[in-house]
């Protein structure tokens, strides 16, 4: 995490399934972390700004760490931990009244204890006044800020944050005072050129290598990177600047069947899924190695859905043969299982190497384009009717479909309304006509585009009756 920061950072810290996560979306006051009952669900470091009372800081959550913990990645879960405790300007230590102080938890104590920062103990699930009875045991800690709380309730959150504002240096942080900076920065966000910031998601299958995309592309160790399959199971984000433009770029967990997911899996689809929805150019990572398969393609459809823009990015090829024989040959091959995407480019990238970043960039900026195109109507006009005259729509039962006009209603992606005479009469392949015609004559290369048909009486000519 970089050290130089316009807020001040507070971390979560704690053994698993103490509540760190449900503390972290009472705070930010949304659900940003994933909870579940099941201990280390948390693996990578969410992080979100949150406000209290005027006073602002950004707010990151971690993966539970101690000896308590049975993850498989314990080791990699409490290294990120650390790394992001020592950059810290004030640690909440969270426990939980029901399991009593542990032999981790008075391990943890005396780190958090050398590292000579601001903790503040928050005891958690205290739900009652007989539980905050029970809780006092807890002073044994020896940290003067001890907080009884119920994040699951919200039973004393807010004293929580009161001390939390206490520990807030506005000599070295002046942003955080909220209520002088917010005329400042609603100014700024007038002023800010909105076309040049791109929401980029990273969608694909389980250990494809999206996480190592992440952190090349970000130019740090932000998202954990492992063998193992399903390591990523927060959506992460984290921002970039590239060629004047800024990137706030997602890392999402990799996606399978959803028969075969767990509690935790299934609210890691939903984010992902959510952040398809609400990005504007989603890559599609693919394993070079492991080639197409089935979750691709599901992939590929969730995205079609969500008529998002796209990227077609091919990882791991500096474990193939890099000639242009190859790539020619590997995209025939990615063109031939999404046929609904022929339109999207396909990158070559190693995140490990690495190569291809500032090619996939590019990419990245011309389909964001063109999923905000607005095309000319003159022209639009114009094309369709020529087009339409050299090809008109078949036969269908003695009758012929018409068009009597077409426009543009929206962008984002760009969305075309034709009138027609009769919808009966509109088949698939003369769809597809229509929507080849509008790419091959208009720059829409790596954006889904919407059509739409509506049913229109004749119009009647001049001077008719």
């Amino acid at each position: 995490m970089p050290v130089a920061r316009e807020l001040p950072l507070i971390v979560l810290v704690g053994r698993p399934n103490v509540g760190k996560s449900t503390l972290f979306n009472r705070m930010v006051g949304r659900r940003l972390a994933i909870v579940d009952e099941l201990p280390g669900v948390t693996r990578d470091l969410v992080t979100a700004e949150a406000e209290w009372d005027g006073l602002r800081y950004m707010l990151c959550d971690t993966g539970g760490i101690g000896r308590e913990s049975q993850d498989p990645l314990q080791d990699l879960v409490a290294e990120r931990a650390w790394t992001v405790v020592e950059d810290a300007d004030t640690v909440i230590f969270v426990t939980d009244v029901h399991a009593g102080i542990s032999e981790g938890e008075m391990e943890l104590r005396r780190t958090l204890l050398k590292l000579g920062k601001p903790v503040i103990l928050a005891v958690n699930k205290v739900e009652n006044d007989k539980l905050e009875a029970q809780a006092a045991e807890f002073y044994k800690l020896g940290f003067a800020q001890t907080v009884f709380i119920s994040a699951l309730s919200g039973r004393a959150v807010n004293e929580l944050l009161d001390v939390v504002n206490s520990h807030i240096d506005l000599t070295a942080y002046p942003l955080a005072d909220a209520t002088v900076d917010d005329e400042q920065e609603v100014a700024a966000e007038a002023d800010s050129p909105s076309p040049n910031d791109i929401r980029l998601i990273v969608l694909g299958k389980q250990n494809v290598g999206k996480s190592s995309l992440v952190n090349a592309l970000l130019a740090e160790d932000k998202v954990m990177v492992s063998e193992l399959p399903g390591t990523t199971r927060d959506a992460i984000s984290g921002s970039f600047t590239w060629e004047g433009r800024n990137f706030e770029l997602t890392d999402t967990a990799g996606l399978k069947k959803l028969s075969r997911m767990e509690s935790v899996e299934y609210y890691s689809f939903t984010r992902a899924d959510f952040a398809a929805k609400t990005g504007e150019v989603c890559l599609l990572v693919l394993d070079a190695e492991r080639g197409m398969e089935d979750m691709d393609k599901r992939v590929a459809r969730r995205i079609e859905e969500h008529g998002r823009g796209v990227a077609i990015v091919v990882n791991k090829w500096d474990l193939m043969d890099d000639s242009p024989a190859a790539r020619e040959a590997y995209s025939g091959y990615v063109r031939r299982n999404l046929a609904k995407m022929n339109w999207a480019p396909i990158v070559f990238t190693s995140a490990v190497v690495p190569f291809g970043l500032e090619e996939l960039l590019r990419a990245v900026v011309a389909a964001h384009e063109n999923f905000h195109r607005t095309v000319d109507p003159a022209a639009l006009r114009q094309v369709i009717d020529e087009e339409t005259t050299i090809f008109p729509p078949p036969v269908v039962k003695n009758r012929v479909l018409e068009l009597h006009g077409v426009k543009q209603t929206r962008t984002r992606p760009p969305t075309f309304v034709f009138e027609v005479n009769d919808l009966a009469l509109l088949r698939t392949a003369y769809r597809n006509f229509l929507q080849n015609t509008l790419r091959k004559y208009f720059e829409l290369d790596g954006t889904h585009i919407r059509l739409f048909f509506n049913q229109v009486e004749k119009r009647r000519s001049r001077g008719g009756k």
